[in-house]
């Protein structure tokens, strides 16, 4: 006997009503007894227990939760976090983005959804093959490998999972919100730590004190009063600067795109937030990367004079409420100056010592690329060519092993011009279909091209900090990545709940 179409015994979507139910019962009735047992005995495991279990009811109930909550987990670095300072194991923590793989089946079996193939996934996937022939013959495979592995993790399954996760313009709403999200709460925690001077206090380890520090030019009679550099939930300085930079075009286009007034002023105060957070890092580097993403702005017409004169004047303000900012700018000056400085006199030798190791570092990565053009030296490689290379440089070696301190030329050192090209084709089927979305609906949905526009400039803000960063934490690159592949999609329908499920 022929099923007519209602009496089919599954289709997409039906899973709703009675599955969601049952499934929720099960759960919640599971939770309920494991808490009762629990709870007499160890009433923090059990808390923790009941917002695990509430957290999976909001999953099953609406699984684009899922996708938020590894943003937020990822953004926050609370997986690392939780595992280095609170002891959660490995496995544990680094099970996190798997929590995607439940949007992506929502999807693809409940809903009878395609899979989102982005063309640039496959020169991700390219760049990635790259480093694995690179990897083959490095000088040390188990180094190569683990990197490899790591950018097969962090890096393309991210990147696939995260395109396939994120289908809708209102989701994509809701991812950037969720990234303000968590970086509004990393900068209070250092603004407070900064207000109160609670330094010793890491916050859970989430606003944990770069081991670096600098003299504020204030003597006492103790010596000179020296400025901690806060480093966030890496304890990096300048990486934690790098990821809030990322954050500063997309919560100024919240501001600009969002329709609600009320939104628009949570976006601007996620954003002073944000920077704020950013400023404490005293990143030098960050600070020249926020002046190129605000020039480019400029130039390109979304920050009018008066509206630059007034982000200068908070920049000024920002340095008197916070004089130990002024004091580290201070320090770029004579580091420039000391480096380009006239031919007569001392020159780079005059420059800061911070500049002299890291031009070194990077005239030694120049040399590695000249010697090894094609596939570099391999993953993860540059560190133990380090000291032979710079001893030729010779202008301020440091012992031990380094890294290149740019991204440019450490890709070069490592991977070659293959992996130059490859990464370089990636930025470019990112950005210029940012660039095409941005034009096509400046006029007729300018929220769409502010969305567009927002991850374009936090490209922009990483490649900028990349001019003194080399290529790590690769999480965040590829995340904001996979969210910009997502925006640049130029076939989204008009319903903001029809899922991007077209190729171009």
């Amino acid at each position: 006997m022929l099923r007519t179409r209602n009496e089919a015994p599954f289709r997409a979507g039906q899973l709703g009503a009675h599955g969601k139910l049952i499934l929720v019962t099960l759960v919640g009735g599971s939770a309920a007894l494991l808490y009762g047992l629990v709870a007499g005995h160890q009433p923090l495991l059990a808390f923790v227990a009941l917002l695990i279990v509430g957290g999976l009811l909001t999953m099953i109930a609406w699984p684009d939760a899922a996708t938020l909550a590894v943003l937020f987990i990822l953004y926050t670095n609370a997986a690392v976090v939780a595992v280095q300072v609170h002891g959660v194991p490995f496995i544990v923590g680094a099970s996190a983005p798997l929590l995607l793989v439940l949007p992506l089946a929502h999807y693809v079996i409940i809903r009878r959804e395609p899979i989102v193939w982005l063309p640039t996934f496959w020169v991700v996937l390219a760049f990635f093959f790259v480093n694995l022939l690179g990897a083959f013959f490095s000088t040390n495979p188990a180094v190569s490998f683990s990197k490899v592995v790591t950018l097969a993790v962090e890096g393309v399954g991210l990147y696939f999972l995260l395109v396939n996760a994120v289908r809708s313009p209102q989701m994509l709403r809701y991812a950037v919100w969720t990234l303000l999200a968590a970086g509004t709460f990393l900068g209070t925690l250092s603004l407070y730590q900064q207000v109160t001077r609670s330094f010793d206090n890491d916050f859970w380890g989430f606003a944990q004190v770069s081991q670096a520090a600098f003299g504020t030019g204030v003597e006492t009679v103790y010596g000179e009063v020296e400025q901690p550099r806060l480093g966030g939930p890496m304890g990096q300085q300048n990486r934690y600067a790098q990821i809030m930079l990322m954050l500063f075009p997309l919560g100024l286009f919240r501001f600009w795109g969002e329709r609600s007034h009320l939104l628009r002023l949570v976006a601007l105060g996620c954003t002073l937030i944000i920077v704020t957070g950013m400023a404490l890092t005293f990143s030098r580097g960050a600070a020249v990367g926020l002046g190129l993403v605000v020039g480019l702005m400029t130039f390109m017409r979304y920050i009018k004079v008066r509206q630059l004169l007034l982000i200068v004047m908070s920049m000024v303000l920002v340095l008197q409420l916070v004089p130990q900012y002024a004091v580290r700018l201070s320090s770029l000056t004579v580091a420039f100056t000391g480096v380009f400085a006239d031919p007569d006199t001392e020159g780079v030798a005059g420059a800061d010592g911070a500049v002299q190791s890291r031009l070194t570092e990077g005239l030694a990565a120049a040399l590695i690329f000249a010697d090894y053009p094609v596939l570099g030296v391999g993953p993860g490689m540059y560190k133990y060519y380090y000291q032979p290379y710079a001893q030729r440089v010779s202008i301020r070696v440091l012992p031990g092993t380094r890294e290149p301190h740019t991204l440019y030329l450490g890709v070069a050192a490592e991977n070659g011009l293959l992996g130059l090209f490859a990464l370089g084709v990636v930025l470019l089927m990112t950005m210029w279909p940012l660039d095409r979305v941005r034009r096509l609906w400046a006029d007729r949905d300018p929220d769409r091209a502010a969305l567009a526009a927002g991850f374009l400039f936090a490209v922009v803000a990483y490649l900028a900090s990349g001019l003194f960063l080399h290529f790590a934490y690769i999480r965040y690159f590829w995340l904001i990545m996979a969210l910009a592949g997502v925006a640049g999609r130029t076939d989204w329908p008009n319903s903001e709940h029809t899922p991007i499920n077209r190729q171009f």
